[in-house]
């Protein structure tokens, strides 16, 4: 008779090693490329886009990526959690026990604590081991997720209240001219007053066959997210994303269940269990996981499955390369969220044509930098 899973060890769980290949090793690279003017959202300025590259080696001579974005916070805590705490928990393991691993990782952050910089170190670990599956069958990322569709819908980011009324205009016709079909601004300002002449002045620019959603970066009070939301009830939003701060779930059912606009958030939460709350409140209509702070992809395909149990979307925050691979493989998949900033560093860039994205073809997730990139960037010791 066959035992039951739970009776089950760890090694009877483990994959069988006849086709195994070892982790070898993980390291990181620190880039940082200077933004010229800064640029600022209602919470924070920002000087500079860094990122801390992953490079995980295996013991068939493979190197595989994963990524970390930050603005200047943090950049060496976020290095110092992959070199130095969990590369000795990872080191020797097969690298097919994604789960496996990740499950060592978590547990071995639990005195320190699983959520914040942990959890981004955990999730660039399990990123790189998906990227290192995909590049050793010779598939991409979605496939092994079971994708299915060849693009999937990206709106145009940024809008940042830095600008100038002229600047933003500027950059949202410039999405228009590249066949966006959305656009995303920055509101949360001082004054509710100039969001609201924000939105008037773009959607004049867009039109009404092109949708809008707002960011505030939780800037509000709940009274002052409905009075925004109020004076815009003519701009037809397509969300109002993070209004207020994400710790106030009773905040978010105020908010949600006054106004008809959209409520989208979710980047900033670091649990499955934070997902489920918005989702048993009515919080949210549309969930907006970040790969690197809920874990990694195994997580955030368990908020797309949630969220579709709940008849809601997911549009996952920023990381539009690795999050084509779970937007594509779910029913419930809504958009993906474009910036430039990485475009220029990668070998194969992600395509992006008339406010589509084309779905990868290449195996693993395509995150190789160019090698002058990383010579132009690299920040060293």
């Amino acid at each position: 008779m066959l035992s039951s899973p739970i009776q089950r060890t760890e090694a009877e769980l483990s994959p069988s090693r006849e086709f195994g290949s070892k982790i070898r090793d993980v390291r990181t690279v620190l880039l940082s490329v200077p933004l010229t003017p800064p640029i600022a959202d209602s919470t924070h300025e920002l000087r500079c886009v860094q990122w801390i590259i992953v490079e995980l080696e295996t013991s068939d001579g493979q190197i595989s990526h994963s990524l970390m974005l930050t603005f200047g916070y943090g950049p060496e805590l976020l290095q110092r959690i992959v070199d130095c705490e969990l590369k000795r928990v990872i080191v020797g393991r097969d690298a097919r026990d994604i789960a496996g691993i990740w499950r060592a990782c978590y547990s071995h952050c639990e005195y320190i604590g699983q959520s914040g910089i942990a959890a981004w170190g955990i999730a660039a670990i399990e990123i790189a081991l998906w990227d290192w599956l995909g590049k050793t069958l010779r598939v991409p990322v979605c496939q092994l997720f079971g994708a299915c569709r060849e693009a999937v819908p990206i709106y145009g980011s940024g809008g940042w209240l830095s600008y100038s009324t002229e600047e933003l205009l500027a950059e949202v016709n410039g999405y228009l001219q590249r066949g966006f079909t959305a656009v995303k601004i920055k509101v949360g300002s001082p004054n509710i007053t100039r969001d609201v002449e924000r939105v008037r002045d773009v959607r004049k620019l867009i039109g009404d066959r092109v949708r809008l959603m707002v960011d505030a970066n939780q800037a509000w009070s709940p009274l002052q997210a409905i009075t925004f939301a109020r004076q815009v009830a003519d701009q037809n939003l397509f969300w109002l994303e993070e209004p207020i701060s994400k710790d106030d779930i009773d905040g978010y059912c105020r908010v949600a269940s006054t106004i008809d606009i959209p409520i989208a958030t979710g980047e900033r939460e670091y649990s499955l269990d934070a997902f489920r709350d918005l989702l048993v409140h009515q919080a949210a209509s549309i969930l907006q996981p970040d790969a690197l702070r809920i874990g990694g992809l195994s997580q955030c395909m368990k908020v797309a499955h949630l969220a579709y149990a709940f008849g809601r979307p997911v549009a996952p925050h920023f990381y539009k390369e690795i999050d084509v691979h779970v937007v594509a493989a779910v029913p419930n998949g809504l958009y993906l969220e474009y910036f430039s900033w990485l475009d220029e560093l990668l070998i194969t860039p992600l395509r992006v044509a008339n406010g589509l994205a084309s779905v990868p073809k290449h195996p693993g997730l395509g995150l190789q930098l160019k090698p002058e990139a990383m010579r132009e960037y690299q920040v060293r010791a």
